[in-house]
């Protein structure tokens, strides 16, 4: 029994440490409630912020992080505190909501709850000791939250950062296995022509293109979406580039299918040429900007030395990431499935 009450004592004073400094925001805009809360909560070692209205309690939480925010039901206005609530936790999901009521309402405190508050206090005196109990209590698990949050999101951080050195290190002895072969790991592969289809309305740009091109680059056109999409199944093109104003499919539509069904092209969009127009590569989560004011069609012709030596480039690392994947298929199931789990642990986490 007495190892057991030494060993409460000891969480209890190293909860206690823990808690020293933690930051408490009060929404209530009267000030008694406000000076009362000050200093109840001020004796547990806690930093009180009082704020008189949501706004400026929403102000305090842009600049600072808080263990725990209660929120008066009555302030601004009647029940206006279950909007701020939900404010309050869209803003700061690991901070834990207390709401203060000067009314016993069990649909108000329904409404709480779902707003995302942990509980619902009286404003009694008899409520007092309680209150200070369930802050403690809420700052301590907030405490406990943020921690095991920060330890996840540095868990993420780590194994995506030794994804990539396990990567480099798989390259660098690939490398070394090319170069023991007698063949240079960093030739770039020649490819003999750059086909490139140009998906719009009109064939004009494509045989402008065609015309004004340098040998090893072949423009072909494509006049409608469907037409586009017949194209990329049945041939092999370095580059798509898809107009917006197509006159069967919309362009999004377009590019997401070319590059669902042919992988390995290179998607863009334009607008133009004309005054205001603009090329774009189309990536996996952004999109590249490459002529900003596409007005002639030379202008992409100037360019078809630096495209051919993108896609070469892009080609070759293509070829690194498909034999790691090869050598390594169960340790990227793996951690891919790990990634997802702490994902999942994260957004959990964010939503109590």
């Amino acid at each position: 029994m007495s190892y057991e009450r030494d060993l409460s004592i000891s969480r209890s004073t190293s909860s206690m440490r823990n808690l020293i400094g933690a930051e408490v925001l009060v929404i209530d805009k009267d000030q008694k409630v406000q000076d009362g809360l000050v200093q109840l909560l001020s004796h547990a070692n806690l930093n009180v912020t009082c704020a008189g209205g949501p706004d400026e309690g929403f102000e305090h939480l842009e600049k600072r992080f808080f263990s725990v925010v209660i929120v008066d039901l009555d302030t601004p206005i009647p029940s206006g505190g279950l909007t701020t609530i939900a404010a309050v936790k869209s803003k700061s999901p690991t901070s834990m909501v207390v709401m203060l009521t000067p009314r016993r309402s069990f649909e108000d405190a329904v409404k709480a709850i779902r707003a995302g508050a942990i509980d619902i206090v009286l404003k009694a005196p008899a409520s007092v000791p309680y209150l200070k109990e369930r802050v403690m209590e809420a700052a301590s698990r907030s405490v406990d939250t943020r921690e095991v949050t920060t330890i996840f999101s540095d868990a993420r951080e780590v194994h995506g950062e030794f994804l990539k050195l396990f990567m480099d290190a798989e390259r660098r002895a690939q490398d070394c296995v090319e170069r023991l072969a007698g063949r240079d790991p960093d030739q770039v592969a020649e490819i003999d022509e750059i086909r490139l289809l140009v998906v719009a309305k009109e064939s004009t740009l494509a045989q402008t293109l065609n015309k004004g091109a340098p040998r090893g680059y072949v423009f072909e056109s494509a006049l409608t979406g469907g037409q586009a999409l017949d194209r990329c199944g049945s041939n092999e093109f370095h580059y798509v580039l898809i107009g917006s104003d197509l006159p069967d499919l919309p362009s999004s539509m377009v590019v997401r299918s070319v590059k669902a069904q042919s992988p390995e092209s290179v998607v863009m969009t334009f607008i133009g040429p004309r005054p205001g127009g603009k090329i774009e590569i189309v990536e996996t989560t952004k999109t590249t900007t490459i002529i900003d004011n596409f007005t002639d069609p030379t202008q992409l012709l100037d360019r078809l030395g630096e495209l051919a030596e993108a896609y070469r480039a892009k080609s070759h690392e293509r070829r690194y990431t498909q034999a790691f994947r090869e050598r390594h298929y169960d340790f990227l199931r793996r951690f891919i499935e790990l990634r997802s789990k702490i994902e999942r642990a994260l957004g959990s986490l964010q939503s109590e």
